[in-house]
């Protein structure tokens, strides 16, 4: 199944971005908000570059499985950044080449991988955020890790469902290179505004 295979071939990916993106600070309760600004920023410009392309690019029986309109974050993150007084329009522009997969199932469904599963942590990070002392009374600014609330274990468990019908054998490979190259995406931005 091409669910297991993804988790163990981008763990490496995974494990990269992770000390990129504040971890530790978010599980000892000591992210600061700036730290917190820079998270929203990286997931609000990928979300912006590959969100609705990706979801335009996907099989219409697909996209109906998924029920990819409720999947769509971008709006959780524009009403974070509005809280937090983030202009959308001043943040910076890319210094690498974005990889976007080509309109091919399996890779698009490799890259919302890597978008999907970093919302499954979003409810622990939450959590977390909210036993901070930096963040008291500030959950009005948290509505992308909290974007699926109590159906976060049920969208993953469709996710993995489609994913492992939808990717044929032979196209495993296309996946888990999209993923990768999408956990690259995240990885290249994180040290851009490092």
């Amino acid at each position: 199944m091409i669910a297991n295979l993804l988790r163990t071939e981008t763990a490496e990916k995974h494990k990269t971005l992770e000390s990129l993106m504040f971890v530790n600070e978010i599980m000892n309760n000591s992210l600061s908000i700036e730290q917190y600004k820079k998270l929203l920023t990286i997931n609000y410009i990928i979300h912006q570059k590959l969100e609705n392309t990706l979801a335009n690019m996907l099989d219409a029986a697909i996209a109906e499985q998924l029920e990819m309109k409720s999947r769509l974050k971008l709006t959780a993150l524009e009403e974070d950044l509005k809280y937090w007084n983030i202009d959308s329009l001043t943040l910076p522009g890319l210094d690498f080449e974005l990889f976007v997969p080509e309109k091919n199932t399996a890779e698009v469904l490799g890259a919302l991988y890597v978008l999907e599963g970093a919302t499954l942590g979003g409810n622990v990070i939450k959590r977390h955020i909210l036993a901070n002392p930096n963040f008291k009374d500030q959950e009005g600014g948290l509505n992308y890790y909290g974007v699926y609330g109590d159906e976060l274990s049920a969208k993953w468990k469709i996710f993995v469902s489609v994913i492992n019908q939808a990717v044929a054998e032979a196209d495993y490979k296309h996946c888990i290179n999209s993923a990768n190259l999408t956990f690259n995406n995240l990885i290249n931005l994180s040290k851009q505004l490092n």
